[in-house]
């Protein structure tokens, strides 16, 4: 399945023209003020949105996207002017709006061959007397706005509300109830052992490839793709999972997916930016039970999935252990026990 096409909107061409319409109305003795810019009309906002989508929104998505973006700048620490120094780029795809109600995804997407990795939530939006109120995966704001919305089915919306709610009351356990991005049964190699999703930390993702190449999901969820190489799997236990450099790619706007269900394959696809030195799958942890730090990167140390326990060292460096069976440094070969 391949993704919708997307209509681009120019905010600040679209901004000019209402503006100059509103003069051609008022007449030539008195000129229209200027519209004001929001954050969303910078020239490193891309805003992707259906026509059909857009038909169900106030001004077209213009307003919604500027909300968004400002929630993404807010959650960064960053100012858009800092992000295209760094020729860092926030997009903006609004996938779904009905009664006031919005849903989509959020990306910063960094240069290919950065470093530096990109990141994207999910959002939720109401809109309201004062405007578009978002909230962003990982947010008390998303779970209770998607909660109420009239967007989705309802076991999805009440299913993904809960399981990315901050105040969800879920006991710490090393065994956690994930397993591998490949299937149950199969080995890969584990090419990089725990390093950050980025550069830094949390150590929160592995690399894998060989065996058939074949990513497929850790545990059942709802699963979304956030681009055309990049999946996340929103679990029923307080966690998801990350799927990155995807190629022959399924495209999966929130569907109910059991475990083991095929992603795509190992791949060098970068639709966000990044970097990659060979085919594989970048495999990342987030949870949402910390209030601090929810919908983000977790530490896979001392966590177990797929039957084996993970230990980290320097970057990709680190090793996985199962008793009776051993321990398996970078390079060797992962059999996934499933969980």
């Amino acid at each position: 399945m391949t993704p919708p096409t997307p209509r681009y909107l120019g905010l600040s061409t679209l901004a000019l023209t209402c503006a100059a319409a509103l003069v051609a109305t008022a007449g030539a003795a008195q000129a229209a003020p200027a519209p004001a810019q929001g954050p969303a009309s910078a020239d490193n906002v891309e805003i992707l949105v259906e026509p059909a989508v857009a038909d169900d929104l106030p001004g077209g998505g213009e307003p919604l996207a500027d909300a968004v973006v400002a929630d993404v700048l807010a959650e960064e620490g960053a100012g858009i002017a800092a992000l295209g120094a760094q020729e860092r780029e926030v997009r903006v795809d609004i996938r779904e709006a009905a009664g006031g109600s919005a849903f989509g995804v959020a990306i910063i997407a960094v240069p290919v061959g950065s470093e530096d990795a990109p990141q994207a939530w999910l959002f939720a939006a109401d809109d309201g007397a004062d405007g578009w109120e978002v909230g962003l995966e990982g947010s008390a704001e998303f779970s209770d706005i998607l909660a109420g919305s009239a967007l989705m089915d309802a076991e999805q919306r009440e299913t993904v509300a809960a399981s990315t709610d901050p105040g969800q009351d879920v006991t710490a356990a090393t065994y956690i109830g994930v397993g591998l991005p490949f299937a149950i049964g199969t080995s890969m190699v584990m090419t990089g052992g725990p390093h950050g999703w980025g550069s830094g930390y949390p150590f929160s993702s592995v690399d894998f490839a060989g065996g058939n190449g074949q990513a497929r999901a850790a545990r059942g969820g709802y699963a979304y793709s956030l681009c055309t190489g990049w999946t996340r799997v929103i679990h029923d236990n307080g966690y998801s999972t990350d799927y990155y450099h995807l190629e022959d790619y399924q495209w999966l706007p929130g569907n109910n997916v059991g475990v083991g269900h095929y992603l795509g394959t190992q791949g060098n696809s970068l639709c966000a930016g990044g970097s990659t030195t060979g085919a594989h799958i970048h495999f990342g942890l987030r949870a949402y039970t910390d209030p601090n730090a929810a919908g983000w990167y977790v530490p896979l140390h001392g966590r177990t999935l797929g039957g084996w326990t993970f230990a980290e060292g320097a970057a990709y460096g680190g090793y996985v252990y199962r008793s009776g069976v051993g321990t398996v440094y970078p390079g060797g070969s992962v059999y996934n026990y499933g969980f």
